[in-house]
């Protein structure tokens, strides 16, 4: 059984190629660290293919002023184009790029930022100032394209991440965008960004109604540091009733978030934990096995055959 961040490698995958995802479900079995350097590698091929057009975009670029170049580009270049160029073109020019970035709008950035060379993004995106950073972010979440403002997000700033938790107040837009981030360190970044108030809200979408936001929020609790998870995995799921706890566990199976679950089982009480076998929805050892694959996560497998075993007399 896979697990959000290898999903998300492959839809990444998938959107490169612009082949179906579900075309490439085989490589699940690989891991979100090999597909994402098979993801990593193929990219760079790619735009490295295209360098020598880039070049000679490239050299046009001083002869044409900042508000010219912007307005052309609005109405006269396709979005995709402009994303698949301007890697190239702003790193030739890194004292224009963002003053020329500034003069377009939101929307148009947000067309062309799915088709940016990976590679520039960690350079560029820290230089962006958050008034221009921000309303395109909120624009691709507005798309609910998580996968492409999480791709910025991982290079964001302090400031540009404080501009973000104070501007969107879509808490499941955010939960959802943070779940495709991988590092960690910028994962804990966010919520040390947030007040605790925020942090128990963004929590609290395990119960939102839809496995994948269940499923993301699960992924956010099993990554981030324990002094974030702790308390709000407790926030959560302490305080759910039985009938609550049962259409939580339904959402997870539905969401293909029983890894993500075993992930955050050691921060729950054991009533809570017994809660949860109680409801029926964790009683398939099969698919509980195949997503204990870490030592956290059969740690989490062993605390739900505890809790069964408790509940069951004749299975003691």
């Amino acid at each position: 059984m896979s697990d959000l961040v290898t999903r998300a490698q492959i839809t990444m995958l998938a959107q490169l190629l612009e082949v179906d995802a579900e075309q490439l479900r085989g490589l699940e079995r690989l891991g979100a660290d090999t597909v994402e350097e098979l993801r990593i590698g193929l990219s760079s091929a790619l735009f490295d293919a295209l360098a020598t057009v880039f070049t000679r975009v490239s050299k046009l670029a001083p002869l044409i002023p900042d508000a010219l170049a912007a307005t052309v580009a609005m109405k006269a270049v396709p979005s995709e184009v402009a994303g698949r160029a301007g890697g190239a073109v702003g790193m030739d020019h890194q004292h224009r790029a963002a003053t020329l970035m500034v003069r377009m709008s939101s929307g148009y950035l947000a067309d062309a930022a799915p088709y940016v060379d990976p590679r520039v993004i960690p350079f560029f995106a820290p230089k962006l100032p958050f008034t221009l950073l921000v309303p395109t972010a909120d624009e691709l979440l507005r798309r609910r394209d998580y996968l492409t403002a999480a791709r910025f997000v991982e290079y964001a700033t302090d400031e540009h991440i404080r501009e973000f938790e104070r501007h969107v107040q879509d808490d499941v837009a955010i939960v959802r965008t943070a779940a495709m981030v991988s590092r960690t360190e910028v994962l804990n970044r966010i919520l040390r960004a947030a007040p605790p108030a925020r942090r128990t809200r963004l929590a609290a979408t395990v119960a939102a109604g839809e496995p994948e936001t269940v499923a993301a929020a699960l992924s956010l609790l099993g990554r981030i540091d324990a002094e974030f998870a702790g308390p709000m995995s407790s926030a959560v799921f302490e305080g759910l009733d039985e009938r609550e706890l049962a259409r939580v566990c339904a959402l997870i199976i539905e969401g293909r978030a029983v890894p993500e679950l075993l992930d955050v089982l050691g921060y729950l009480s054991d009533a809570t934990v017994r809660g949860l076998v109680a409801t029926g929805h964790l009683s398939d050892t099969v698919a509980l096995e195949g997503a204990a694959t870490t030592n956290r996560r059969r740690a989490g497998r062993q605390r739900v055959a505890a809790a069964a075993t408790v509940r069951d007399p004749a299975a003691r």
